[in-house]
């Protein structure tokens, strides 16, 4: 027979103990705690045991010789937390447990204790992390209690963090471990007298930490305890303007080369200078000549261009190509053993959406205790930080407040956050972004089945407003395509993958390994997707979805869509700076796909307004000069390369929208031709801050309208 001894609420919501002290305080404490048994209840001369362990059921017996006893089993855990509510804790503080303490104290009620014994044999963890990360007690309880159990001194460092990080005796132990080593034990040195490091821990049984320290310091150690925010609080003082500085210029130090720090190289700007001169002087010395062999090389970019996209699409249409994580892939991950997960989130002057993440972390299923979320807000953003702070954000959301410097990037940002990343992995979601609840668990199960050379996994995006006017519906078709059909079709060919904006998660080392983001790069994605592919690297692409805004409003759309294709044409002119190297890292294929989708795409949007301007003038005034550039043989050509053209855009907008399920939306993504000229209006206007303004990065509003997100959330669709 087995029993459950947690307390349970009846219909009127009254808290039972089904343990009856009656019945406990049939046979005293210790031998109680010692046998690992407890008398649970008593009626007439009959009396019920839970006990845990067979070895000491005669000792009971013995010791109840007048009575008839009755065993049960039960959990051990419940028996000791038993014992707790009806004998108090006992003497020995090391015997303590810290939910006694908690209780004890009033820091957390019967419930709540409750609710961390669930969940610890199904998700594993600590019960004092599992209870401040479900908001069920603040850090600071936690660190008490535990300085309580372990009989160690509690100190507090939030009002004298800067003290701590400056403290003269701790400089040379600072730099003697990584910072990543400080950040990810949690952990920070107090001060140093003769050969005594005291350090500050949240968790004293680190034993690895302690270790390490020892081996690299050479110094005795003191142990005290601190709670999350105050360690948090010293980072903050000690590292600001070290993270600061390598946000901005890490990759630029280290590698130079793979950085947009600069427009172009020495070597680019005498081509182009070369390549306008020549051109120009052909066009003044064979004026016709000279533009027919251009047309030519036009007609040969498009249609070799819209073939080979063709062909890409087609393949991912006739069967998935990305990594498909089924239910029972879920089932078998070891929820016990999951590593700490580090989500990024970028925030500037977006308050409206800050309901919308909140929602969004929340909805998330993943064990709570192993979260480590970091909002990153600009240092003179100070009315979203105000709202932060009082948005009551779960206790495992960190605020971290990144210093104000150029370039004001998103890239700069996730450096930043990178920096005080705990996590074995890390993703980065926008402010406005609504991911599957799963997604965390399915790239963790899709890391587990790809090959170890899969450093990133990329989930589709998609938007939660799509139907809300024109412009957002073709928007939808737009990422629908991209990422329903061409880069899982990238992903199976094993080209390079310009990733998306968000939801690519990434192995924390290797992202620290290659230099993490490009500050300096308006699409710091498309950059970091090569760059990983050069280095050796891949990225896998899974079936979760994260649903996103679409921009309903055409100048907001406008912004984005050309700081796109800037990132872009950076992208094109960075990795194309030494050809020769990028042709043997990535090889023929991948050069060739690296060439049609990172500098075919911007230069598409370029040149179509020119070629529309040639087709108008010949239809609407046979300009002499539009007959002469298009012979017959050439006009044929042109002709069938604008319907082929035409057509592998539609279709593949219209198969991405089917792929998805919208039907819907599939009739709308008929006339994307038309989104075409609006993206040549953000293609010009992208190259031009190319030149004027190449590391602008130009804001996006989102939370245009907060309601599509909220229904969205709540399940009554898009």
């Amino acid at each position: 027979m087995f029993i459950s001894l947690r307390p349970w609420k009846n219909d009127q919501g009254a808290l039972i103990d089904p343990v009856s002290p009656n019945a406990a305080n049939l046979i005293d404490a210790d031998e109680s705690r010692k046998w690992g048994v407890l008398p649970w209840e008593v009626i007439g001369n009959r009396v019920w045991v839970a006990y845990s362990d067979v070895a000491f059921k005669e000792d009971v017996c013995k010791r109840l010789s007048s009575w008839e006893v009755i065993f049960t089993e039960a959990l051990p855990e419940e028996i000791e937390y038993a014992q707790d509510r009806v004998y108090g804790l006992p003497k020995n503080m090391a015997d303590i447990r810290l939910g006694g303490i908690l209780l004890q104290q009033g820091k957390i009620e019967a419930d709540d204790l409750l609710f961390a014994l669930d969940q610890q044999p199904n998700f594993g963890g600590k019960l004092g992390a599992i209870l401040s990360s479900d908001n069920r007690a603040n850090y600071w309880e936690i660190a008490e209690g535990v300085a309580r159990q372990r009989m160690l001194p509690v100190i507090s460092l939030v009002e004298q963090a800067q003290l701590t990080a400056k403290h003269p005796s701790t400089q040379n132990v600072w730099t003697q471990l990584e910072d990543s080593f400080w950040i990810r034990h949690q952990c920070v040195p107090i001060a140093v007298y003769g050969n005594v490091l005291t350090i500050a821990m949240v968790d004293p049984d680190d034993a690895g930490a302690i270790e390490e320290l020892k081996a690299k310091t050479g110094l005795e150690l003191s142990i005290t305890i601190t709670g999350f925010r105050d360690i948090t609080a010293v980072y903050a003082a000690y590292y600001q303007d070290i993270h600061s500085a390598k946000s901005r210029e890490g990759l630029k130090n280290v590698l130079p080369e793979w950085s947009a720090h600069k427009r172009f190289s020495k070597v680019q700007w005498v081509m182009m200078m070369t390549t306008i001169f020549l051109v120009v002087l052909c066009l003044l010395l064979w004026f016709l000549p000279t533009l027919l062999t251009i047309n030519i090389g036009v007609q040969i970019f498009y249609i070799m261009n819209s073939i080979v996209r063709l062909n890409w699409i087609l393949r991912s249409t006739k069967m998935p190509l990305e990594v498909a994580v089924t239910d029972t892939d879920l089932a078998s991950v070891d929820r016990t053993s999951l590593p700490i997960y580090t989500i990024l989130v970028p925030l500037y002057k977006e308050t409206a959406v800050l309901p919308t993440i909140k929602r969004a972390l929340l909805r998330l299923d993943y064990p709570k205790d192993r979260l480590d979320v970091k909002i990153l807000l600009e240092e003179d953003d100070t009315e979203t930080i105000a709202i932060a702070r009082s948005s009551q954000l779960p206790n495992y959301v960190d605020l971290v407040i990144v210093p104000s410097s150029e370039p004001k990037t998103k890239p700069k940002a996730c450096n930043y956050g990178l920096l005080r990343a705990r996590g074995d992995y890390v993703v980065i979601f926008d402010a406005e972004d609504i991911p599957e609840p799963d997604q965390l668990l399915k790239a963790i199960a899709t890391f587990q089945s790809v090959p170890d050379n899969v450093a990133c996994v990329q989930a589709k995006l998609s938007y939660f407003n799509g139907s809300q006017n024109m412009l957002t519906r073709w928007f939808t078709a737009e990422y629908a395509m991209w990422f329903d059909l061409l880069l899982p079709a990238l992903y199976a060919s094993d080209l390079p993958i310009p990733l998306g904006g968000t939801s690519n998660h990434f192995r924390t080392d290797v992202l620290r390994k290659i230099g993490a983001w490009d500050p300096f790069n308006v699409t710091e994605d498309a950059d970091l997707g090569i760059r990983l592919h050069r280095d050796g690297w891949r990225t896998a692409v899974m079936n979760s979805t994260t649903h996103e805004e679409a921009n309903s409003e055409f100048v907001n759309w406008v912004r984005q869509r050309s700081r796109w294709v800037k990132g872009y044409l950076q992208t094109w002119f960075v990795h194309m700076r030494h050809p020769v190297h990028l042709w043997k890292e990535l090889g023929p294929k991948g050069f060739f796909g690296f060439q049609i989708v990172v500098g075919g795409t911007p230069l598409t949007f370029l040149l179509n307004p020119l070629l529309w301007a040639l087709t108008t003038s010949w239809f609407a005034v046979g300009s002499p000069i539009a007959h002469d550039l298009f012979p017959g043989w050439l006009y044929y050509t042109s002709f069938v390369n604008l319907l082929l053209g035409n057509f592998a855009f539609t279709y593949s907008n219209v198969s991405g929208m089917a792929r998805r399920g919208a039907w819907g939306l599939v009739k709308y993504a008929a006339l994307s031709p038309i989104y075409w000229t609006f993206m040549s209006v953000a293609a010009w206007k992208g190259t031009w801050q190319l030149i004027t303004r190449p590391s602008y990065w130009e804001k996006t509003t989102h939370g245009l309208d907060t309601s599509y997100a909220e229904n969205f959330t709540k399940g009554v669709g898009m």
